[in-house]
């Protein structure tokens, strides 16, 4: 079963949105566009500890840090 993003209200046309889904072998991500990735366990665990570590945060700025701020 697919989760979508939390942060996805559906609102946008295109709002860049992601389903996740946990399954026995591995982590499959698919966007709005039918790309799908797929990770092992060890690797979203690493993404995942990544991106709670800020790894991957907006440089202060950005127009799109004040898109989400809003």
């Amino acid at each position: 079963m697919f989760i979508k993003s939390s942060q996805c209200d559906g609102q946008q046309e295109t709002c860049g949105c992601v389903n996740v889904a946990i399954v026995r072998d591995a982590v499959i991500v698919t966007d709005e566009e039918g790309n799908i990735s797929r990770f092992d366990h060890f690797e979203w665990r690493d993404f995942i500890a990544g991106a709670k570590a800020g790894e991957f945060d907006l440089p202060e700025g950005s127009p799109a840090v004040a898109t989400v701020a809003a």
